[in-house]
């Protein structure tokens, strides 16, 4: 009887044994079949998974290759950055590297034929991306490097920047802060070579809504902008006046105040940068001007009070200058 157990225990197949062999956790190990006629194609990659998940896999259009060939140009640029490791926590199927229909070079997890999990690609554009994918497309946190222009690292949705993310521009210049489909939306900081810099809301790409502008030479706006225009209500501050008023077009139009820091102050209307319509002009000494503007230059009738007059006196003003006093 026991010599019996024996014959049959040794009979077991040779697909039997090798189960037994396979270990719970997925063998990093991947075993290429080539075509006989031609290293270019291959017939399979069996992927050995725990026994309970084994099956083979193979990505379409693409040839592996022993490793991804990083142009010299992009490997300078890389030198420049700061570390990132996007390999992190990786639990996807790792095939190697493949060089695609494309021409791209990508090296990192597969599934279902498309590049899902971490990996890494070299574009033939001469482009360079590194971080999440998701069903063939960049998907999830990675950066994206245009050596000649520059690099992107953030939030990806559906290929396009999504999310919290900065670009950094080759010249210097910089935008870190929020992106809906590859465009600035929300909040952000943009940063320019010359030292410009704006912080504040974009919509659909553009400066709209609250922000702060700062000019290179210290002057700022605080206020509403528009399609990348002051137009609203803000504060323009300059080394010795100010102004809090109406903006349109990134000019001063409609009701404002204007202040200087030797006591002068004007408020009413304005139009095109110019007091125009009805305003009041005061002077620290006490002398006074109420009535009507006209490009920049009081003209019309006011009334009019001069620095040694007892009293205010209505008089017409032409250009500028006073003409007649009326009785």
């Amino acid at each position: 009887m026991g010599q019996q157990c024996c014959q049959t225990c040794n009979k077991a197949t040779d697909e039997e044994k090798r189960e037994i062999l396979v270990p719970d956790q997925i063998i990093a190990q991947t075993v290429s079949i080539y075509n006989e006629n031609s290293s270019s194609e291959f017939k399979q990659s069996i992927i050995l998974l725990s026994k309970d998940e084994q099956y083979e896999e193979q990505p379409e259009n693409a040839f592996p290759i022993e490793s991804i060939k990083i142009p010299k140009q992009i490997e300078e640029y890389l030198s420049t950055l700061p570390d990132f490791n996007y390999q992190m926590n990786i639990r996807g199927q790792y095939l190697g590297a493949f060089l695609l229909k494309d021409n791209s070079q990508y090296d990192g997890e597969w599934h279902k034929s498309m590049r899902h999990g971490k990996g890494r690609c070299v574009f033939p554009n001469l482009v360079y991306y590194e971080g999440s994918w998701k069903e063939d497309k960049i998907d999830g946190y990675g950066r994206l490097i245009h050596p000649e222009h520059e690099y992107y690292e953030g939030q990806f949705t559906n290929g396009l920047k999504n999310g919290k993310g900065r670009v950094t521009q080759n010249n210097g210049a910089y935008f870190e802060g929020e992106f809906v489909y590859d465009k600035k939306h929300g909040y952000g900081n943009e940063v320019w070579p010359d030292g410009q810099q704006y912080e504040g809301q974009y919509f659909n790409g553009s400066k709209e809504g609250r922000g702060i502008f700062t000019w290179a030479n210290g002057d700022t706006y605080e206020g509403e902008f528009k399609d990348n225009k002051m137009e609203g209500i803000g504060i323009f501050k300059w080394k010795d006046k100010e102004y809090e008023g109406e903006w349109k077009d990134s000019k001063m139009n409609g009701q404002g105040e204007f202040r200087w820091n030797d006591g002068r102050k004007y408020i009413g209307s304005y139009k095109n940068d110019k007091k125009d319509g009805y305003g009041e002009f005061y002077w620290p000494d006490g002398k006074f001007y109420k009535g009507q503007w006209k490009d920049g230059k009081q003209h019309g009738i006011a009334l009019y009070k001069g620095k040694d007059m007892p009293n205010e006196r209505q008089c017409y003003f032409e250009e500028g200058k006073r003409t007649k006093w009326i009785e």
